[in-house]
């Protein structure tokens, strides 16, 4: 019976770990295992950036201006009842600013290791050479799984 508990936990461990993974820009961290389905690299649940700590920018992007940003659906949590989304936000991580959606695709039910691009344009108004979080987010809105996971690539805004 010890055994059978075991078995139980370590499969629910699993299905419960991981799930969002972007790909461009860069997210914070590593891609180490991205191609398989339940990465660790993919498995960040704490608001804002998944508790991983800012970096350098990876690039500068203009506001005004066009940008693709691909996300990978590492691991699939579709509830049919309740379909979640993938959210696309920018905001300033530092000055603790609301992030502003500049995007959202249903989640359809495409199956672990899906990609996903998306053409957002950067905000006019942002702050020219200051540092900005942009964030993916798949709200997943379903309860057995976490609510939301988040990934992060630090850019800077050029006016």
């Amino acid at each position: 019976m010890k055994f059978l508990t075991a078995v139980i936990i370590a499969i629910v461990l699993e299905v419960c770990n991981a799930h969002l993974c972007m790909l461009s820009p860069p997210q914070r961290g590593s891609m180490m295992g991205i191609n398989k389905a339940g990465a660790n690299d993919c498995i960040l649940t704490a608001a804002r950036c998944g508790g991983r700590p800012a970096g350098h920018p990876v690039m500068g992007l203009k506001t005004g201006t066009n940008f693709t940003v691909t996300f990978q659906k590492n691991l699939d949590h579709y509830d049919k009842a309740t379909p979640g989304s993938f959210q696309v936000a920018i905001g300033q991580e530092r000055t603790g600013t609301e992030m502003k959606n500049l995007v959202s695709i249903p989640d359809a039910g495409e199956p672990s290791l899906t990609l996903y691009s998306v053409n957002v344009t950067i905000p006019t108004g942002l702050v020219s050479r200051q540092l900005y979080v942009l964030q993916t987010a798949y709200v997943t809105n379903n309860k057995q799984a976490p609510a939301v996971f988040y990934q992060c690539a630090d850019i800077i805004v050029e006016g």
